[in-house]
Parts: C-alpha cells; structure tokens; sequence
C-alpha cells in the first residue's frame, strides 16, 4: 500500500471521517490548464441582470467579483415545503418555483458552435451546508433540440467548495449550439441539514463561453490521441496485461517498440507495438503480459506515458478501501464528518397503525433517495468481501463494522407480517421532527422477490456472523426463515407482481425470482442446518435452470436465461442490472449441497453461462468490458415487458428506435444481435451491467479454476480504472484524470462510482459527455457493491 494513502487511512480513523479528496489529479484540474483560443461574454461587470426566476433577489455587489469588480448575486432561503418522487408535483411534472433560484440569460437564437465550453467563477457563502452545488442548463432549438426528450443532455452538475471562489468549467464540444435561447444556472432550496443555516448566497463573475484546442473526447472506441488507455490502479500479476493507444499515435515507421520500466526507472521490457482492426475501429496495442513480477511500473511509447502504476497479486486493495470509503459516506441517519448529519429521521413508514423510521442504510446515491433491497444487497456483498480478507484485521474489521450497519436496516425494515418498508425518493435534506411540513413517507410492500432476497442476504449473514456474534446470527436466521416463507406464500398466490415503478425490482422477471428464491433456500440451509431448505433449495434450482437457453436450433449463443420457462424473451437489463443472480444461486446449490445428486447439472449450467461470457467477452477486444448481451428482433414487439425495463417512456414512440439500436448492434442473423450497450431510452449508464456480468465470470472462474475467466472478471474492473476510450478513471479518487460526478447532497467522495458509460441515441458506441448530469454520471450505490462484489469472488 501507498504511504500516502496509507497515512490517510490511518488519519481517518480507518474509515470513521471521509478520506481526503484528492482533486489535483481530477479532471477539472487537468481542464485549468487548457489553452483559451476565444471567449464571449455572457456576463461581466457593466452588463445588465439577468432574468431572475424562483425565489430570492438578484443583485450587483460592487467590489465583490473574483477580481474585485462587481459580481453579480443571488440570496435565497433554503427551507421548502416537500416535494419528492410520489409527490403530486413529481407526477405531474410540475417543479414549482419556490424549490429554486434561477438565473437565465437568454439568447436570440445564437449559434454557439465555435465555442465548445463554457466557464464561470462562483462563490458560495451558504452557512452550515457542508455540499454545495448548482446546475447549469443550455437551451438549442436548432437540428437537435436540447434538452432532450428525457432531459439528459444540456445540463451539468457543479460539486463546488463553499466559501471560495470556485472555477466551473463545462466541456461541451458535441453538445448542439446551433441555435441557443437560453444558459441558465439554478440553485435548488435543499432543505437543512443538521448545520445548515436559513440562506444561501452565491457571488457569480466572468461568465463566458470559451473555445480550447482539444476538447475531451465524448464519443468513439478509439481512444483518447496523445494518451494511453490502461488500468491506472494496475493489473494482477497473473494476468493479461493490456494497454492501449489511437491508431494515430503508432508510427510504425519511427517507433516500432515499447518499453516497460519498473519503479527505478530500467527498462525491464521492451516489446513492438502491435496494430489491431476491429469491428468498432482501429488501434495500437501494447502487450506486456509477460510481466510477473510485482512492483511499480510504467509503461513508455514515443513521448507517451503511463502514470506509476502496480503489478501484483493484491493491485486493487487501495481501490477497495476507497469503495468501502463511499458507501461510508453515503450512510443514511448517520453522521458524517464534514458531509452531513444525522439525516432523515422524520422519514418514516406506516402499515397497520405501527410508524417505523426509516432513516438508516445507505442511500441509493447522489440524491439521497433509498432503496432497502440495495443495502441488503451491498450487506451481503461486504459480508463476503469479508469472509476473503480475515488475514487483513484492519480490513475485515472494518468491513464487518459497515456490513452489521446495513444489517441493522435490513432487520428494522421488516414489519414482521411479509410486508417492510422499500424505498423512498427524497431528493432533499429534512429537519428531523417527525409531524411538521417535511416529513416524507416510504413505500410498503409484501412483494415475493424482495422477501426472497432479503430472505437470502439475511441468511448469508447469519453464515458470515457465527462465530462474530452467534446470537445475531441467530436472529438473521430466524428472519431469513421468515421472509423466505413470506415471500414463498406470496409468489404462490400472486405469481410475479410489480412494484411502484421507481424500485429497482421492476425488471425482475420469473426467472429473477427463482434465482433469489434458490439462493435464498441454499443460504438458509447452510446457515440452519434445517433440512427442509433442501428439496426447497433444488426444487428452486430446477426451475431456473429451466430458464436457460441450452442450444436451440436457429439461436446463434447458448447459456442464457430467459424471463420464464417459455424462452419467448431473454433477460435484459438498463442500468440496473443484476446478471450475476443467475450463477449465485447456483454456485450457492454447489457449496451448500456438495453431495446432491443435482450437483452435476447445476455445474453443467454454469459451465454453460461460462462460455456465454467467454463468447461475448471475444467480441470485446481491446478494452475487454462485456457486451451487453445477445438480443433477438421480436422484443420490439413485447409491449409487456418494454414498460418493466424502460420507465419514463412510451413503447408506441420508442418501438422504431428500439429496433433501431438493435441494429446498430453486432448482427449474428437470423434476426439476432448482441449489443455492446443495452437497449435503453432515459436511463443509461452501463456500470452495473458489466459489473454484474463481470461478478458472474468471477464466481466461474473461482468455482472452476478458470484463468480466462477470472481475465473476464478482472477486465471489468480495468474498464473502471482507466482501461477506457476516454482515459479517465470513472472512479473518483482512484487513479487519475476522474471527473467530477453527479453527487449533489453529500458532494464528491472518494471511491464513488458512477452509473456508468452510456450511448448517444440508438448507437452503440461509448459515449462519456464532460457535462456532469445524472443518471450516466451520478453516484451511484449498485455499481459499488457490484466493484466489491468482484473482489469477493477474485
């Protein structure tokens, strides 16, 4: 481990107060250092106010500028009446004006195309709010409308420091300027916190659009000129090693050979440099696999160069304890030093006359919204990182510490009757008095796949916890009994039933179900010793490997699951995603009944998922991150289940791009594709995708002592390193050249990690915007648990 980071560590407590943020290896610092070519003035000292919506006053504040000028100021209140996901407000579209300020500066239909950012200076005198942030809008009403229809492009999150004149600098090259109407900067009445004061006062100066020389790449598989793609936090010394260049930085001609050097500076490897053409482009490919040795290394091509980074057996366990760092700082009902306090007490929920708070786990991400199933899930994922790393006391300790934390909230949230408290959208801080104006109210279900899971997750720590604290094990066995046979009566009477469309359960289909119930009765067994988990467990497992595809004449890949036993649509997923479900549950068969007769076809069926990732995974040259998936021409016709994987837009305007997108995908005939990226409308960001896939591979290659799969698992995590198109290390903190990120309420973490790399329209080709703008860019709770997860299984 790093010195440094290692004497940070320790400073923190091991992870009792956030760990620093080490901004001048950001982005945005990088982006300081541009060269500006031309700029145009939106506002300055001498112009006239802008138009002012929303609430409090705008004004001129001579000698308040960055430079002493004037500036230009808003004050508001920051208290304001609900409103949330649910609300009648949220339903209807309808965000009234007193929740924010708004400055606007209109244009008269300018065409903006010789600029390709924009850039302010803004201080922020806000008392008491430890995050700050606003947004900033740009209106085009030319060839392509911005916004877009879902309102993704067009608007950039700035995570600022309060007190200090800050510098916000928004990339925006591919965004449309033909045509612009309006720029906008809007600051949102949040709420109070634990120290927040009454009011929010912001000083603006020197707004401008720019125009620099090399705007950030945003779109393409070719990567980044003048830069090489690797995986900044290292690589396992064991195998494949891969870095990557843009086919016009090989020079064949001048510079045929790479080098290698270890951490003093000898060459250690000098290797040609290889050209590769590809379906999605071509590419320079550096190769220095033959490396074993562990230590520090960079990698050299003409005047190109790697930053320091490791080869070894352990090259990730940085990166782990800034994961575990985030998913710290977003724990809900718990204070933060320096992010927030004791937060939403006064959220509660009510089923039979009881009223539960709900403030506790972890917050589903940047918006302080909650979802129970995924702290059960990033519990369970931390109780088995845990279990791998008892040789490390500080680590495992420390894991345990956060795991029982979202125990305690997956144990509180159940009713006891089958019914518990699910989620709630937030969206804002509450003052903490339960019966005034901001309380909010959660979602209650008894729904079958969230007992079954939670059932089984309950059950994993009662495994992981028996010889930590044997009487708490008992009790997670008792409620995992419980919500197992809660959710068992349920899915017998009920089938398959929707939750509020917000949860991210909606796009489970049966097969999801049987995943989560086989591994819920596995787990049960094992941690119980109650046999009649047994026959529970296989009869589960039988009925899932009937979901999956084992070789049918006409369909080109074999080894996934289906939604049901009829194999009419296969399992997809958006930006949830949860593909790993299917080899857990079976893995968990494999090793709680090591002696079943059964045995056997649930190994062939993971075998059978196994080379369904390796088949992908050969079309995923250079980077390695998994494609999507295989997809068939006829689910553009499944109305049903179009509304269960694509919310906030309707099948009869989407079904021509949904075909649309198919195509842009790899043709296999026969009316197949696989998709790099999935299909998908509003919400995009792949990283859990991947991930997931990636945490299957893991478990595979774990169970079967497969290298290339293990390879697969490792790629994933290399994609979020650096291994990229864009040369950026997604996740903040780690590496370098990390962007900021959508994380508006607790503002930027080390370890966070976003929802991911998405597409523009129906391509299927990365595209990685440098405006900050959720969902691809928001923090996000899932993707870090399935990091993690990856980990536990490597």
């Amino acid at each position: 481990m790093d010195q440094v980071f290692e004497k940070e560590l320790r400073e923190s407590g091991y992870l009792h107060r956030p760990l620093p943020l080490h901004t001048e290896k950001s982005l945005e610092a990088e982006m300081e250092n541009k060269t500006v070519l031309a700029a145009n003035d939106i506002w300055k000292e001498g112009m006239k106010k802008p138009v002012h919506t929303g609430i409090g006053t705008v004004t001129i504040e001579a000698g308040k500028g960055k430079e002493g000028g004037a500036s230009l100021r808003i004050a508001a209140p920051t208290a304001h009446d609900i409103w949330t996901y649910g609300s009648p407000d949220w339903e209807n579209g309808e965000e009234k004006e007193v929740y924010h300020a708004m400055l606007r500066f209109p244009a008269d239909r300018e065409n903006w195309e010789q600029y390709n950012r924009i850039s302010f200076w803004v201080k922020p005198d806000s008392p008491g709010s430890r995050a700050v942030h606003l947004r900033c809008y740009l209106c085009n009403e030319g060839e392509h409308p911005v916004p877009d229809a879902y309102h993704r492009e067009g608007q950039f999150l700035a995570n600022l420091v309060n007190h200090e004149w800050n510098h916000v600098i928004w990339e925006c090259a591919l965004l449309p300027k033909d045509c612009v109407t309006e720029f906008a900067i809007k600051m949102d009445a949040d709420g109070q916190d634990t120290s927040t004061g009454d009011f929010f006062q912001y000083d603006f100066d020197q707004i401008r659009m720019e125009s620099i020389p090399e705007p950030e790449l945003e779109k393409g598989w070719e990567c980044q000129r003048g830069r090489i793609s690797y995986s900044m936090s290292g690589y396992h010394n064991s195998g494949k090693k891969i870095a990557i260049i843009n086919p016009q930085d090989l020079k064949p001609d001048e510079i045929t050979r790479f080098q290698v050097l270890d951490g003093e500076g000898r060459v250690v490897l000098g290797q040609e440099a290889r050209a590769l053409s590809e379906r999605t482009g071509n590419y320079g490919i550096l190769d220095f696999s033959e490396i074993t040795e562990p230590g520090q290394y960079r990698v050299v091509y003409g005047g190109l160069s790697t930053g320091s980074f490791r080869i070894g057996p352990d090259v990730m366990e940085e990166a782990v304890w800034k994961v575990l760092n985030f998913i710290y700082c977003e724990r809900c009902g718990y204070p933060i030093p320096g992010k927030h306090g004791q937060c939403h007490m006064d959220v509660i929920a009510k089923h039979k006359g009881l009223i539960m708070p709900y403030g506790g786990g972890w917050h589903d991400a940047g918006d302080m919204s909650q979802q129970s199933l995924q702290t059960a899930e990033v519990m369970q994922v931390l109780f088995e990182l845990a279990e791998h790393r008892k040789d490390d006391s500080l680590l495992y300790q420390r894991l345990m510490e956060e795991a029982l934390w979202g125990l305690e909230f997956t144990l509180k949230t159940r009713f006891g009757d089958g019914y518990r408290a699910s989620s709630v959208g937030l969206g804002m801080w509450t003052g903490g008095l339960i019966g005034d104006r901001d309380d909010v109210e959660t979602r209650v279900h008894n729904q079958a796949f969230q007992n079954f899971f939670c059932g089984a997750a309950e059950a994993y720590a009662a495994i992981a916890l028996k010889d930590y604290d044997a009487d708490l094990a008992w009790k997670c066995g008792q409620a995992a009994k419980e919500d197992y046979q809660f959710a068992k009566a349920r899915f017998e009477e009920f089938g398959m039933e929707l939750p509020i469309m917000w949860e991210h359960t909606l796009n489970s289909g049966k097969s999801q179900y049987y995943a989560a119930a086989a591994w819920a009765a596995a787990n049960i067994y094992q941690a119980t010793c109650d046999e009649a988990y047994i026959q529970e467990a296989e009869n589960w497992g039988a009925r899932l490997m009937a979901c999956q595809e084992a070789g049918t004449e006409g369909v080109p890949m074999k080894g996934f699951f289906y939604r049901d036993e009829l194999h009419k649509t296969m399992v997809h997923f958006t930006h949830q995603g949860r593909d790993h479900s299917f080899v857990q549950a079976l893995e968990a068969l494999c090793r709680a009944l090591p002696d079943s007769e059964n045995r056997t076809k649930w190994e062939a069926s993971m075998g059978l998922y196994g080379e369904y990732l390796k088949e992908l995974s050969r079309m995923a040259a250079p980077y390695g991150m998994l494609p999507a998936g295989l997809h068939s021409i006829k689910e553009a016709e499944d109305e049903e289940t179009f509304k269960l994987l694509h919310l906030q837009v309707e099948f009869s305007k989407e079904q021509e791009n949904y075909r649309e997108q198919l195509k842009s995908g790899i043709d296999l005939g026969g009316g197949y594709y696989v998709r790099m990226f999935p299909v998908w409308f509003s919400f995009r960001g792949n990283s859990a995708i991947h991930l997931g896939m990636g945490k299957a591979a893991a478990l595979l290659g774990n169970y079967f002592k497969d290298r290339e799969l293990a390879d697969i698992a490792r790629e994933q995590l290399y994609w979020v390193s650096g291994k990229n198109p864009f040369c950026q290390s997604l996740m903040y903190g780690e590496g370098e050249r990390y962007a900021q990120q959508d994380a508006n309420y607790p503002g930027e973490m080390t370890g966070e990690v976003p929802v991911g790399v998405q597409t523009m329209e129906n391509e299927d080709i990365p595209y990685w915007p440098a405006g900050n703008n959720a969902t691809y860019k928001e923090v996000w709770l899932t993707p870090a648990g399935r990091w993690l997860s990856i980990m536990a299984s490597l």
